[in-house]
């Protein structure tokens, strides 16, 4: 059964339309049932090194005393395996196994707060240990610590040869863990995949979870890389077993269920159940996401220096393009973009870009050298609103200010703005 909290939000910051002044809104959580597979996500991995830890390595203190290698193993190796990155730091913080330094460096890099109470002090069992040997003919056999008792005799072996690909092939583990859950440590079981790759293993945790709402599936992902949602919670509304490739919804992004609109505020890993917030009807959301209005520009023109906003823009699509001159994949595309400029019917299109982390001199001889001709606005504000990460990133924004596609390019890319034209002008 659902659960309503009623809460009193401050005036928004993030993408609203408005400042809307203090008004009550629902926040619904939905309990999480965890099941094996990566659903419809597409699963991220990390990389067993086969190269064995420097004496440099500033997680050598971290080393565990374990037995049970195999003793006929040629060169074997044993690395660790985090289940939560963030509490095998902190805890080893305590412990007096990494420095101050390079804790609040990683608290830094890795965006966490170890005051908020989700962490152990006490150690916990937040990683496991896999033993591995790779032979001449690249083959590799493991032995992985399932039971997590830093013992391997009691552990079986395996071996990669013949195996390929990332996720088609490889063996699936059962492991136990400790979690830290409402100021208790639980133990706990969950999966963990093996795979070989030409340059060696990869590993990630095969398991999603599913919540319901009225009529409607959600399927959650933490990315696979963890077991905890500290990171990443990504939803799949009704996922089909098609070959659809689906776009999920990340942390904050926002989601249509039965004409009502939600925020996806993420997983609350005490109680285990997915939390959105519900908006009113008539909220007006500005976003980043495919179906929502785009969110407001204004900049100055870079070589007139006029002021202009993406609100001038309405009535005509509107291909928005975060670059900069000292992108090559930018400046690879640009000669593409020039020529489908000159060909597209203005009176329905028109191009904008924002150079990011770009300087004035540099932009100005690329603008000049590539006879760029629609209007750039040069800025850092503006891709950090647009949470810009990677270069190039576009939007195409239709007439009415709703974004219909993100990231058009290749040589499909003329193509792919004839099509939506078309569609909305009905040609």
């Amino acid at each position: 059964m659902n659960k309503y909290i009623l809460l009193i939000v401050l005036p928004f910051f993030f993408s609203c339309a408005d400042d809307i002044e203090k008004e009550f809104y629902k926040v619904i959580e939905l309990p999480l049932e965890a099941k094996e597979g990566y659903g419809a996500f597409n699963p991220l991995s990390s990389v067993i090194s086969l190269e064995p830890r420097s004496q440099n390595n500033p997680w050598r203190k971290t080393k565990k005393e374990l037995s049970g290698v195999p003793e006929e193993w040629n060169k074997s190796i044993v690395k660790q395996i985090w289940f939560d990155a963030r509490q095998f730091a902190y805890q080893n913080f305590i412990a007096g196994n990494i420095d101050s330094l390079m804790f609040a460096g990683l608290k830094e890099s890795w965006d966490f707060n170890p005051d908020d109470k989700s962490f152990s002090s006490k150690p916990i069992k937040s990683f496991t240990h896999i033993a591995l040997s790779e032979t001449p003919d690249g083959n590799i056999y493991y032995r992985l610590d399932t039971d997590n008792d830093l013992d391997f005799s009691d552990e079986e072996t395996f071996q990669t040869k013949n195996e390929t690909g990332i996720f088609g092939s490889g063996k699936t583990h059962s492991v136990k863990l400790e979690v830290y859950r409402n100021g208790k440590i639980e133990q706990q079981e969950t999966k963990l995949k093996i795979s070989h790759l030409p340059f060696g293993l990869i590993y990630n945790f095969p398991v999603h979870y599913t919540a319901s709402m009225n009529d409607h599936i959600i399927q959650i992902s933490n990315g696979f890389e963890s077991t905890d949602f500290r990171d990443i919670t990504s939803l799949i509304i009704d996922p089909d077993d098609s070959v659809l490739v689906y776009t999920p919804i990340e942390l904050n992004e926002y989601l249509r269920v039965d004409n009502r609109v939600f925020q996806n505020l993420g997983v609350d890993a005490n109680k285990m159940v997915l939390r959105l917030k519900e908006f009113p009807e008539d909220s007006v959301l500005f976003s980043t996401q495919v179906g929502f209005p785009a969110k407001p520009i204004t900049g100055n023109e870079f070589t007139t220096g006029q002021e202009i906003s993406l609100n001038d823009y309405k009535g005509k699509f509107v291909f928005l393009d975060f670059w900069g001159s000292w992108c090559a994949p930018c400046i690879d595309e640009l000669p593409m973009h020039i020529e489908t400029y000159n060909a597209i019917d203005k009176s329905k299109i028109e191009f904008l870009g924002i150079a990011g982390n770009d300087n004035k001199e540099r932009l100005s001889k690329t603008i000049k050298e590539f006879n760029v001709q629609w209007n750039q606005i040069l800025s850092n504000e503006i891709p950090d609103q647009y949470g810009i990460t990677g270069y190039p990133t576009s939007f195409l924004i239709d007439p009415d200010g709703i974004i219909v596609a993100k990231n058009l390019r290749g040589p499909g890319f003329p193509d792919s703005l004839d099509h939506y034209l078309k569609y909305y002008f009905q040609e």
